[in-house]
């Protein structure tokens, strides 16, 4: 019997790659491939989930094989410390150019919202006391002693520079 390089002499270079590809796939080559005018569709839909089905298999084997797991490990944990010396490095640049980073300006940013907040909730907290104290004594609201005093305007006094 042949082996397949002497009959891949002969053949196109379209049948020797198929016939090599199945043979180290495990799967053994069609014994007398028909010409690509003469394939039915179920020879052709055959072929087609015979390639996907061990292109399938030898990919997943391949990804869960040790050596590609310990090779994806490594990069992550490169890819990792990379980024870490690049923020240790963009940190360092910030500092020694005294511009804020970005964890300077969110941390402000935080600060600011926190004070924003107490002032509101101490502004808030003094309304209601006026209120309680307008109301307690009789004294109408600010509303209403604005618009009463809205026709009683007082005119401006420039000041006056005494002479000597």
């Amino acid at each position: 019997m042949a082996s397949t390089t002497d009959q891949g002499a002969n053949a196109d270079p379209f049948t020797q790659f198929w016939s090599d590809y199945f043979a180290r796939v495990g799967i053994g080559a069609p014994q007398a491939p028909p010409s690509p005018g003469t394939a039915s569709a179920d020879a052709v839909k055959q072929m087609q989930r015979m390639f996907l089905d061990s292109l399938a298999k030898y990919c997943d084997d391949f990804m869960r094989s040790e050596q590609f797991l310990a090779m994806m490990k490594q990069s992550m944990d490169q890819s990792l410390a990379f980024k870490q010396q690049l923020d240790q490095f963009l940190t360092r640049l910030h500092q020694g150019s005294q511009s804020p980073s970005l964890s300077d300006i969110t941390d402000l940013a935080g600060t600011l919202r926190n004070i924003e907040s107490r002032i509101l909730n101490r502004l808030s907290d003094l309304e209601h006391r006026v209120a309680a104290v307008e109301d307690g004594r009789g004294v109408k609201p600010a509303a209403d002693r604005s618009n009463r005093d809205a026709g009683k305007s007082r005119p401006h006094k420039a000041p006056t520079r005494r002479r000597k």
